[in-house]
C-alpha cells in the first residue's frame, strides 16, 4: 500500500512538471494584436463668465484612422515597429509581453487652417498564440482659434484688414472683403498678437499697433472677438475668449511731406 502511493505520489509530480514546462512554452511564444481607434470630435471651449463647454470640429478636420501613424514600443520605450500610414499595419507577430502604441496624425510644428493634430496612446500586452484587441481613443493635441467682427466694429470702420500672427510667425488675414469663419491650427500654449489698419465711416484712416492678446491653450478652441470702444474712445477692444485686451487707434497721416 505504501509502496501505491508513492508511486502515485510520484506520477503527480511529474504531470504538474510537465504542465509547467508546456505553459511556460506559451507564455513565451507570439502573439498579435488588432487596434480599434477612434478619434474624440469635441474640444474644450475657454470661457470665463461661464462654464466651461465643449465644441465639435469640422467633419473635415477629423482624419481617417486609416491615415493615422502608429509607431509601438517595447517594455523599455525602445521603437519596434512603425507604420506611416496605418493601413499598413498588418498585425506583426510579437513576442509575449507588455508593448505602448502611440498614434499620431498631423505636424506638431505646422499651422493654419490644415494643420489638426491628433494624437493618443494605449498600453497593452501580448499574450503568446492569441490575437487581442485594444481599443484607443485620440483627441486633438493642438489649439485652434476663430475671429469674430462685431457689429458695432463694422458700423464704425467702413473698411478694415487685420492679422493674426503667432509666436512662430504663422501669419492669418480678415478683412471687409473677406471674413473668414475657418479655424486656424495653432501650436499649443503660443501668444497671439493683432496688428491692423482701418478706414472709420469719416473718412479718417487709422492703424493698430501689433500687440498681445493672449496666449492658447491644448485641445481648447478659442474665439478671438474685435470690437470698436465707445463713440469718444480711439480703441478697439480684443478679446481672446473673455480675456479682453484695449488697443489704442493710430492715426495714419496722408502725404506728411506736403
Amino acid at each position: 500500500m505504501i509502496t501505491r502511493r508513492y508511486f502515485i505520489a510520484m506520477a503527480a509530480l511529474l504531470a504538474v512538471g510537465c504542465n509547467k514546462e508546456t505553459t511556460s512554452e506559451v507564455e513565451q511564444g507570439p502573439g498579435q494584436v488588432a487596434f480599434e481607434c477612434s478619434i474624440a470630435p469635441s474640444v474644450d471651449v475657454q470661457a470665463v463668465s461661464k462654464a466651461a463647454g465643449q465644441r465639435e470640429l469640422p467633419a473635415n478636420c477629423i482624419p481617417g484612422t486609416e491615415d493615422l501613424t502608429l509607431e509601438i514600443q517595447n517594455g523599455t520605450g525602445s521603437p519596434v515597429a512603425t507604420y506611416d500610414p496605418m493601413s499598413e499595419y498588418d498585425q506583426p507577430y510579437l513576442d509575449a509581453g507588455t508593448y505602448k502604441a502611440l498614434f499620431s496624425y498631423g505636424n506638431p510644428e505646422a499651422e493654419g487652417a490644415d494643420a489638426a493634430c491628433f494624437a493618443g496612446e494605449t498600453d497593452f500586452t501580448i499574450v503568446a498564440r492569441k490575437t487581442i484587441t485594444q481599443q484607443v481613443s485620440l483627441g486633438l493635441s493642438n489649439s485652434l482659434y476663430t475671429v469674430e467682427f462685431t457689429e458695432w466694429f463694422r458700423k464704425y470702420y467702413s473698411t478694415y484688414n487685420m492679422t493674426l500672427t503667432t509666436e512662430s510667425g504663422h501669419q492669418a488675414a480678415y478683412s471687409n472683403q473677406s471674413v473668414s469663419t475657418v479655424p486656424i491650427f495653432v501650436k499649443p500654449e503660443t501668444k497671439l498678437f493683432i496688428s491692423g489698419t482701418a478706414t472709420k465711416t469719416n473718412g479718417v484712416e487709422v492703424e493698430f499697433p501689433k500687440t498681445e492678446i493672449g496666449t492658447t491653450k491644448a485641445r481648447t478652441w478659442h474665439t478671438v472677438s474685435i470690437d470698436a470702444g465707445q463713440a469718444s474712445q480711439v480703441n478697439i477692444v480684443v478679446s481672446l475668449d473673455d480675456t479682453p485686451t484695449s488697443i489704442q487707434e493710430v492715426s495714419v497721416e496722408l502725404n506728411p511731406d506736403a
